[in-house]
């Protein structure tokens, strides 16, 4: 029995490390209030007018999910910003609401809706759906634990979102510099060269249409320097994509020659910044993005199906 709760509590804190190390990505949740705010606009729509809209409110489940999660949001915002606007002398407001954000997701972790909610991806953009499918709104209970879910996810992704100088962080300037060097405390400096290389393999496969030309490879090895802490060494990099691309049952349309991430950063102004900043330089390209996006979020579900079961 106690064999049995060491796994499980191990099982846990990788869950907790995976989580910590990703929470840039999983906690980026634009691409879901727009599908909510899309499906609630529909909804109104279709129904013609808000009248219809509130009688199917207790009938959908994804409507009530809906509610429920535009009820929460931002709904921790002034007391963000309260904190924010008055530190205390000897506080250092960054490092405040990394170590906040770190102790908000160890919280979340252990709700039990959380698991459930990991799934929801943007990958699989119907998958707060079959979130919603899952819970039964009648059970007070079941309420109870989405409310306290919606208010610990509203306030990590603020925090995110600040952090990362996205849209909707109301203007909160901070040192993005020193967050990156705090985030790399969480890198994943455990996995080796080889175990990365067949990671990258099966993501790049699968995002392979997002691809654009031989420069997008400086994509990857802005994820690899930020996300592995692998890739600084631009030649070192090359070689190493030309043996990942070497693993790909159907050869990709671009390779990684010599000199292609010198070109890349010559050409993209937004890879001498950290990616928490390119989207202030890709208005006019979205590519990068795009691509951004998809890989971490295949590189996702990849690593956590790889993740031995306990």
């Amino acid at each position: 029995m106690m064999e049995q709760f060491n796994r499980l509590s191990g099982k846990s804190q990788q869950r907790i490390e995976a989580l910590q190390s990703r929470a840039d990505n999983l906690f980026c949740h634009q691409w879901l209030r727009k599908a909510m705010f899309d499906e609630l606009r529909k909804q109104v729509v279709h129904k013609g007018g808000y009248p219809h809209f509130s009688e199917q409110m207790q009938e959908h489940r994804e409507m009530m999910l809906i509610s429920e999660y535009f009820m929460s949001y931002r709904s921790t915002l002034p007391g963000i910003l309260d904190e924010y606007q008055n530190p205390y002398e000897d506080e250092d407001p960054i490092m405040a609401l990394v170590e906040e954000r770190k102790q908000l997701i160890d919280d979340y972790a252990k709700l039990p809706l959380s698991h459930d909610w990991d799934r929801i991806k943007e990958a699989f953009p119907d998958s707060w759906r079959a979130f919603a499918r899952r819970l039964d709104f009648r059970n007070e209970h079941t309420l109870a634990d989405l409310r306290q879910l919606l208010q610990i996810v509203d306030r990590i992704s603020l925090i995110t979102d600040i952090l990362n100088k996205r849209e909707g962080g109301h203007g909160i300037t901070l040192r993005c510099v020193d967050y990156q060097k705090h985030m790399q405390v969480y890198a994943d400096k455990k996995m080796t060269r080889d175990e990365l290389k067949q990671l990258l393999a099966k993501a790049v496969d699968a995002c392979r249409e997002y691809f654009w030309a031989n420069t997008s490879m400086a994509v990857v090895q802005a994820i690899c320097k930020e996300d592995y802490n692998f890739g600084d060494n631009a030649s070192e990099f090359e070689r190493f994509m030309q043996e990942v691309l070497l693993e790909l049952e159907t050869p990709l349309n671009y390779g990684c020659p010599a000199n292609t991430i010198a070109s890349a950063r010559q050409s993209g102004e937004y890879l001498k910044h950290p990616i928490s900043e390119w989207a202030g330089y890709c208005a006019f390209d979205s590519r990068p993005m795009v691509l951004l996006r998809k890989l971490r979020t295949q590189l996702d579900i990849i690593s956590t199906e790889n993740t031995p079961k306990a």
